[in-house]
């Protein structure tokens, strides 16, 4: 298992490893763009033939007490689920906060994703059974 931080260049990988889950999803522009924001963080997994095994994305945000990652997706190709691979990418997350310097992991799912609750379990994540609504601004549709 190969785990892959992506960074500027990384453009193709991007987009072989988002077509694994959204084929035609994410063009090269896209890419390049989201691979040169500071903030946005994208790790996939390859196996020994250098085949998407799984990707993890997030973005970290700046606080004034503390800077967190925020996790949007964590998806392994059916393939390759149930071995490792989704637990093995957050490892490797917690290891690139810790050299950082920030605070926490954190991440939304919902209350019936069985496989996202038990990785996050798995990974040490703590459940806040936070009794917070979440609100969206669709700015994009004005």
């Amino acid at each position: 298992m190969n785990i892959v931080l992506l960074k500027p260049g990384d453009e193709a990988l991007m987009q072989r490893a988002e077509n694994a889950f959204y084929p035609g999803a994410l063009t090269r522009e896209r890419a390049a763009m989201l691979l040169r924001e500071p903030t946005y963080v994208m790790v996939a997994v390859l196996n020994e033939k250098d085949e998407v095994m799984g990707r993890i994305y997030g973005n970290v945000l700046h606080r004034f007490e503390a800077s967190d990652l925020i996790l949007y997706e964590v998806d392994v190709v059916d393939a390759h689920q149930r071995k490792g691979v989704g637990l093995a990418m957050v490892e490797f997350l917690k290891d690139f906060c810790h050299a950082r310097g920030y605070g926490e992991i954190w991440v939304l799912t919902d209350l019936h994703n069985d496989a996202g609750n038990g990785l996050y379990r798995a990974a040490g994540g703590h459940l806040e059974n936070s009794p917070t609504n979440m609100y969206v601004f669709p700015i994009a549709r004005r």
